[in-house]
């Protein structure tokens, strides 16, 4: 059995769902696209 800590070590890096640029983990962030992809689909109000 592969232990805990290699298993979490192996998982792909983090990558915007739109542009595929890796980004920085953030605990407790369920984010699937980068600020720049965000910042290009925020309308004003």
């Amino acid at each position: 059995m592969q232990p805990v800590s290699e298993f979490y070590n192996n998982l792909p890096r983090k990558s915007c769902a739109h542009c595929g640029a890796v980004m920085s983990e953030q605990a407790e962030s369920y984010k699937t696209s980068c600020d720049e992809c965000e910042a290009k689909n925020n309308y004003p109000a």
